[in-house]
């Protein structure tokens, strides 16, 4: 999150910021209003419930990537590597593996929003297009010479 976006939340009065926290369980009334909250917190471990009208999850910055085990190749802070950042003559979203695309918050320079991710996703289709055309082609002229 934006430094700014941090100083602008922090001091309106009706916010109230619970890092380490996870939403457990969310009440409603019967006509799907919000109502209540149940909270709980890993460091000291705690469970509470609060009263909310409204709720922002914001799931966190940190990539969780550690399961590609080196398979796709990282940036320093555990982003994935796209297009030319990559690996040399990568096509756009494609990851250091050939036929791997990364798209949204996970992609190394993204810019870390819903919109930016939704255009990434549609673009990623027509490069898949072009990617499995190519693979044909190639694989029409590998069988044509056998």
């Amino acid at each position: 999150m934006s430094r700014y976006l941090i100083d602008r939340v922090e001091a309106t009065r009706n916010i109230e910021l619970r890092a380490r926290t996870t939403a457990t369980k969310v009440f409603g009334t019967p006509q799907g209003a919000l109502e209540n909250v149940t909270l709980a917190c890993r460091q000291p471990q705690s469970t509470w419930r609060v009263d909310a009208q409204h709720l922002f999850l914001f799931p966190g910055a940190d990539p969780h990537t550690l399961w590609l085990d080196r398979r796709i190749v990282l940036d320093n802070k555990g982003f994935v590597l796209t297009g030319a950042d990559a690996a040399g003559g990568r096509r756009s979203l494609e990851t250091s593996r050939r036929g791997v695309f990364a798209i949204g918050d996970i992609r190394s320079g993204s810019t870390k929003r819903v919109a930016a991710a939704v255009g990434e996703g549609a673009q990623v289709v027509a490069t898949l297009h072009a990617y499995f055309a190519a693979r044909e082609e190639q694989a029409m002229a590998e069988h044509g010479r056998a």
